[in-house]
């Protein structure tokens, strides 16, 4: 080859770089062309025809230009890594491997090299290669916001999720301007439960790139899981108008819509929705099982009833499990799927818990039958401790936690070791309780995983505090992992599941004939069967004053899904009698909407003023809102499902109470605090008894007076009382 041609090809290149720097693509591969035409020995020619064509969209060819540039220079380590671009994105990811490995080979600490490499092990299904690459680039260089965000997704989508967040987080500190970084951070976040800060999150990728789904979807699916539904709905139904074809956040949408009572809307777009691949089962779930979550009369409760009802026989005469992906579809279904709101229904729900729990046992049992059949070992046998394990969701600040957290941490470390695994999210209660057992491990496994694990540990007990309330712990319900199997009341209704051997509940809550309501056996410890935590100190209680008014302001503390629509009309009796006014809390604003509209037509038939009895107060902190509670005269529970963490924050405030006793433990748990502290005249037994109740209160001061004065001197009896702790760990102890 001449020189003169040596210098010709160098003239191109030149020529075609700037072309290439101008943007003018097409023109600049002309040049490359011709450069490795009069000199096929340099190796810069064939290296930017490669890049040139990867840029242009033809990876295949930019492989073949960069392999000719490696032949002729084997030590061009730029070469070698855009080798290794161009074969990923043709699929090749073994060779692309190679490629990057050998850029790497010719140069040491090539950080381009190494990131790619991670890509490609990803790619390859090797994540371990792939964490070790990333956690390379990220020693060289410790800001690199693209090793932090892929190393931060990589242990996200393998459930390493306190592992992942740190790298996450680093991400987003190092390249805040980027949506791509808050939104992965919000993903994140919004997996550890932790879903106010997501939304935070969310709300900044979307400020950055406002048309992505994902950002969107992220939002809405976070502020549903903190029950904002009123800004739920309009998020996801954002992310539906940005990509109508999107199954997964249409279905969302319908999650939204029924938490917000839209419950017709809600079924309209589960029956209308194509399922994303591989969901198909589980819409087939919600379809078939899907609650209103609040009720407008009597007739509608029926009708619900009726549908589940038909629902569980579709599913279990349609239900398919002759395939390991039917297999994993199901139970995927089986284990995101609960009835949570077929116990606010005013009826006993016994038999149709007992169907589900069946059903969903039956597909635990065909996607894991080592884990349904009996444990092979003896509890006890290992001759130590009492080897108990928790599984939970609520461990925070939760009425669950508030309920049971001096049950775990009294159980005494020299008679038990105390593995507790945890779903939820985590605040200073979790870490309470974390202090006090030998291991806390937090986990978002899926069911069948985390079910191996909970075997694997060989424990003499099984404790779930809430089975209801988490649908992952029903389905673990449906599976035999330990000898003992037993479950709270943290969602105080049977299980259904025909796996867990006992029921604790408390002696004051149960009524003489309850063992009909459980299909586990029913142990009732000594009064409430646990001793609850106390609210925190109270606050400002101005609140209350301000809303207060000249006529009697008495509160109803309960979430509108407790309150059935046949306490309307007891509610305007009280009112017409009394002149008095009934405050309610805005907790859910969409579901308040629904509420209220039935409530004043409830009142307005009666012909009372709905704007001069009825008042919708703002939420308040906790501390203020105990401080208001203190000021108010009185507070009415709600018959069929009545309050439990509310009652306590009453009577830790002084103030009376006025239960109506049910026929369940869901109805029972204010008369049977009622009971512990010998105040049993505020508890009703029919409606009539409460009306009469009721008015006689709010008519005597000086009773109420005498009411908040041995309220205030027997709350002890609530919050004091060990004796459940101690019968609780007595059971454990005699269980297996």
């Amino acid at each position: 080859m001449s020189a003169v041609d040596k210098r010709q090809a160098l003239e191109q290149l030149h020529k075609g770089a700037a072309l290439h720097r101008a943007g003018q693509l097409g023109l600049a591969q002309s040049h490359y062309q011709r450069a490795a035409k009069l000199d096929p020995q340099n190796a810069d020619a064939w290296h930017l025809l490669g890049v040139a064509a990867l840029q242009g969209g033809n990876p295949a060819l930019a492989a073949k230009h960069l392999r000719t540039c490696v032949q002729v220079r084997p030590a061009f380590a730029e070469a070698h890594n855009n080798l290794g671009v161009a074969l990923r994105q043709n699929g090749k990811h073994a060779e692309a491997v190679t490629a990057f490995r050998q850029a790497l080979a010719v140069r040491n600490g090539y950080i381009d090299a190494m990131f790619n490499l991670g890509i490609a092990y990803e790619a390859a299904g090797q994540p371990a290669e792939a964490d070790r690459c990333y956690r390379q680039v990220l020693g060289w260089r410790a800001d690199h916001a693209d090793a932090a965000t892929n190393l931060g997704n990589l242990l996200r989508r393998h459930g390493h999720l306190n592992e992942a967040l740190p790298f996450a987080e680093l991400a987003q500190s190092v390249a805040p301007d980027r949506a791509q970084t808050s939104g992965n951070l919000a993903l994140l976040l919004s997996d550890l439960g932790r879903q106010a800060d997501a939304v935070c999150c969310a709300r900044e990728a979307i400020a950055r790139e406002p048309d992505q789904v994902l950002w969107w979807k992220t939002l809405g699916v976070a502020q549903r899981m903190l029950h904002d539904i009123d800004n739920a709905i309009p998020s996801l139904r954002r992310a539906v108008e940005l990509d109508p074809g999107d199954a997964a956040t249409a279905l969302e949408l319908a999650l939204a819509l029924n938490e917000g009572g839209e419950y017709e809307a809600a079924r309209q777009l589960f029956a209308t929705t194509v399922p994303p691949p591989g969901f198909g089962e589980r819409v087939r779930w919600l379809r078939a099982l899907n609650l209103p979550a609040i009720y407008r009369d009597e007739a509608e409760i029926d009708a619900a009833r009726a549908r589940f009802d038909t629902g569980l026989d579709e599913l279990e005469s349609g239900l398919r499990l002759d395939s390991p992906s039917a297999i994993h579809a199901t139970v995927h279904a089986a284990a995101s799927v609960a009835p949570f709101h077929l116990h606010y229904q005013p009826r006993d729900n016994t038999g149709l818990q007992s169907r589900f729990g069946d059903l969903v046992a039956h597909v635990m049992a065909a996607a894991a039958p080592e884990l349904a059949a009996p444990c092979d070992w003896v509890p006890r046998a290992h001759g130590g401790r009492v080897r108990v394990g928790i599984v939970a969701s609520h461990l925070m600040q939760h009425t669950v936690s508030r309920y049971f957290t001096r049950l775990i941490e009294g159980l005494d470390r020299e008679r038990f070791d105390v593995t507790v695994w945890h779903g939820g999210g985590e605040d200073d209660n979790t870490q309470r309780i974390a202090a006090n057992v030998a291991r806390f491990v937090q986990t978002r496994a899926d069911a069948l995983n985390l079910a191996r694990v909970v075997r694997d540990a060989r424990l003499d007990v099984l404790v779930y505090p809430e089975i209801g309330m988490d649908p992952k712990h029903q389905a673990l319900a449906g599976l035999r992992l330990a000898p003992a199997q037993c479950a709270l009341y943290g969602h105080p209704a049977t299980s259904g599941a025909q796996a867990i051997d006992y029921f604790l509940s408390g002696a004051e809550l149960e009524p003489p004939h309850a063992d009909v309501h459980y299909r586990e056996k029913l142990v009732r410890l000594p009064g409430l069967g646990t001793q609850p935590l106390p609210p925190p100190a109270p606050g400002d209680g101005a609140w209350f004053d301000a809303a207060a008014g000249r006529a009697p302001l008495v509160l109803c503390l309960q979430n509108f899904i407790k309150l059935i629509p046949a306490f309307d009309a007891t509610l305007a009796r009280i009112a017409a009698e009394t002149g008095a006014r009934i405050g309610f809390f805005t907790r859910n604003p969409p579901l308040m909407r629904v509420f209220r509209a039935r409530i004043e037509a409830a009142f307005a038939a009666r012909n009372l003023d709905p704007a001069r009895h009825l008042v919708f107060l703002p939420v308040q902190t906790h501390a203020d809102y105990l401080a208001g509670i203190a000021r108010a005269p009185l507070v009415l529970d709600s018959p069929w499902f009545s309050g439990g963490g509310t009652s306590l924050d009453a009577f830790r405030a002084g103030t009376p109470v006025l239960a109506w006793e049910g026929t369940m433990a869901r109805g029972r748990q204010t008369s049977a605090m009622l009971r512990l502290m010998g105040i049993a005249e505020l508890i009703a037994t029919n409606e009539d008894d409460y009306v009469a109740k009721a008015i006689a209160l709010v008519r005597d001061v000086d009773r109420r007076d005498e009411l908040r004065q041995r309220i205030t001197q027997r709350q002890a009896a609530l919050f004091d009382a060990a004796a459940p702790v101690q019968a609780f760990a007595e059971f454990l102890e005699t269980a297996v």
